[in-house]
């Protein structure tokens, strides 16, 4: 096909309106300015820079359509390099709509664009691609480092800056934090500072930064990047980014315990992956969904989860439901199916490990929870990332826990709870505080119930049903109360609160659900929240209590 030809004629040409408005991010005015071009004539440039803005303004299928188109112009002009730039781009909207085959095909063409080219920008982009599509991590890097040396060979600063991204995020999954990193905040800084002048490889470029913020647990430099990706996705109305960027931010505040908050952001985050490309929204909905596990409102979660197994962080949110409701076995399965997909991924591995440890010791496989903890030991200590080395004493606290061996789980779940509270991680760390409460409950138990009443109240705090049964049923063990006021009935959702009043009425779970036409799973799950949000042991008490609240109003 032979080097790419025009290539200085249009380096040299004066910036047309259109490109100018795709660099300040005016989309109507690039849409404008580009259709005016292509009312003169056939112009394939115009056609490429119409695409963009449409993309930008929303219109996925159309833009995608339109590129496709130009991949073929540039192809039969002999400009290689462009035809694979489009290529990879097209095939890189493939893959996050979902459309797996469809993507790697197009970075076959892409390839193939490039065969017996000179060594040009084009072969960077194909790299970058492959890193996206590449499932190991060695993989990945080494696509990124050959992606680098082609950017920087070519003085093409976009390629530079976004490979230098990839690689960083690529670390810090390989469990090299402090390097990851480095490179990471390395690209941010050449990107906030110019470098970088297509909108789409800046906002990549922020994506990886936050996307391995929150994956190695840094959640205060994620939640300062969030919002300044936040702030950029409006500037630009960049909707996927904002989409992205909101999930990475809910998931920030959800581990801060700011669920409320959370769950508004998650909520926006599906409005906007569901206009634009709902492929992109399955880290979202496996966010919400774990979200409604921890809330006690399984139901909800298992809607969300209906028929989209296959996504990582929808594997884990079904491992945890079903955890919840007490099939350990199915649970232990989805993990497994994750941790396999995970392949060199050490974030991603411990992602999946954790939750394995406990649905192991559900099932009373202790040597498999052993191995699990041992794993996940591992990692945190090779990759020096705080958030896994907190989840490994968790879990070997756990171990320790269940084969009897309560003074060799003090250490770990003391760590475990330090961890967590300087991570700001307010429902792991009450999780932590329980572990360590069964620990020393035979030799220190009024220091236990005080651990385990202060679990409570962070989990109360939180909304966290199922962590609040938890440590009501350890306080009962212990022989204590559970301490503090009990939630008021007018603190009850408005479902909550009919439930409440038929089954003042003696009504069994199956009365509640023909009264209300819901199932009558769904009324166990109503009334199990009510006891535990009452703080009372079983519906006589709760009936008593709703009793004495119509008395005292």
């Amino acid at each position: 096909m032979g080097p790419f030809p025009g290539a200085e004629h249009r380096r040299c040409r004066p910036a047309a309106p259109g490109r100018q408005a795709l660099e300040r991010a005016d989309w109507e005015s690039a849409r404008s300015a580009f259709t005016a071009v292509l009312e003169d004539g056939d112009s394939p440039d115009a056609r490429d820079g119409l695409a963009q803005a449409l993309w930008f303004l929303g219109h996925v299928r159309e833009a995608l359509d339109l590129r496709e188109r130009v991949f073929e112009d540039y192809v039969r002009a002999g400009r290689c390099d462009d035809a694979a730039r489009v290529a990879v781009w097209v095939s890189h909207q493939h893959m996050v709509g979902g459309r797996a085959s469809a993507a790697r095909g197009w970075l076959a063409r892409s390839e193939r664009a490039l065969q017996g080219v000179p060594a040009c920008a084009g072969h960077g982009w194909v790299a970058v691609e492959q890193v996206r599509q590449s499932i190991r991590v060695d993989d990945q890097i080494a696509h990124a480092t050959r992606a680098l040396d082609v950017g920087r060979t070519t003085g093409q600063s976009d390629l530079e800056v976004l490979s230098v991204s990839l690689l960083g995020r690529a670390r810090v999954n390989a469990g090299h934090r402090e390097e990851g990193l480095h490179l990471l905040e390395e690209a941010m800084a050449a990107a906030t500072a110019g470098r970088v002048r297509d909108v789409h490889t800046l906002a990549e470029a922020y994506c990886n930064l936050v996307l391995a913020c929150r994956s190695a647990g840094e959640w205060e430099l994620a939640s300062e990047w969030c919002e300044l990706v936040d702030a950029f996705a409006r500037a630009h109305s960049a909707a996927p980014l904002l989409g992205a960027c909101r999930t990475v931010h809910a998931d920030v505040l959800i581990a801060g315990g700011h669920w409320a908050e959370a769950e508004r952001a998650l909520q926006a985050a599906l409005a906007t992956h569901a206009r634009n490309i709902p492929a992109m929204g399955a880290p979202t909905v496996g966010s919400l969904a774990e979200l409604r596990v921890q809330q006690g409102r399984l139901p909800e979660a298992e809607e969300l989860l209906a028929g989209r197994e296959e996504h990582p962080a929808v594997l884990r949110a079904l491992a945890l439901l079903r955890m919840a409701d007490g099939r350990a076995r199915a649970a232990v399965t989805l993990l497994e199916r994750g941790l396999a997909g995970a392949e060199d991924n050490a974030v991603a591995a411990a992602h999946f490990l954790a939750p394995l440890v406990d649905a192991r010791l559900a099932l009373g496989d202790v040597p498999g929870a052993r191995a699990a903890a041992g794993e996940l030991g591992r990692l945190a200590e090779a990759s020096g990332i705080r958030l896994l080395a907190a989840r490994a004493d968790l879990a070997a606290a756990a171990v320790a826990l269940r084969v009897g061996e309560a003074a060799q789980a003090v250490e770990p779940a003391r760590r475990a709870l330090a961890a967590f509270s300087a991570l700001l991680m307010p429902l792991d760390a009450g999780t932590a505080r329980l572990a360590l409460a069964r620990a020393i409950a035979a030799d220190a138990p009024d220091t236990a119930s005080d651990e385990a009443r202060a679990a409570l109240t962070a989990f109360r705090g939180l909304g966290a049903s199922r962590a609040m049964d938890a440590a009501a049923a350890l306080l009962r063990g212990l022989g204590t109360g559970q301490g503090g006021r009990a939630r008021a009935v007018g603190e009850l959702t408005a479902r909550e609160e009919e439930v409440l009043g038929l089954l003042s009425l003696s009504m069994s779970n199956a009365g509640i659900a023909r009264s209300l036409l819901i199932s009558e799973r769904t009324a166990g799950h109503h009334v199990s929240r009510i006891l535990t949000k009452l703080g009372v042991r079983n519906r006589a008490e709760a009936a008593a209590y709703a009793a004495r609240a119509r008395t005292a109003g």
